[in-house]
């Protein structure tokens, strides 16, 4: 099912969602999904943290500093998760 950007709009998240979209810019879903996406094995978890932290500095370079700072978070995100991820294993 295709949504419209105006159901989007008035799409109600939950507050763990809510939370996500103001630190992260995207929900906790959109999150996992960008862990598991099977392109982001090819380079690592490490090479996806990095390749954030250069939107991150795009951003920058352009003013756009909520959104870099959310794209930070996300590198924080991936790295800690890889992290967690590594613990479990070893």
């Amino acid at each position: 099912m295709t949504m419209t950007w105006d159901e989007i709009e008035h799409y109600e998240l939950s507050e763990k969602d809510n939370q996500y979209m103001v630190m992260y810019g995207c929900t906790q879903d959109d999150m996992v999904a960008m862990m598991n996406e099977p392109m982001n094995f090819i380079g690592g978890h490490y090479m996806l943290a990095m390749s954030i932290l250069s939107d991150a500095q795009e951003c920058i370079a352009r003013g756009n500093d909520n959104t870099a700072r959310q794209y930070i978070n996300k590198a924080k995100y991936v790295m800690r998760e890889w992290r967690d991820m590594d613990l479990q294993e070893g």
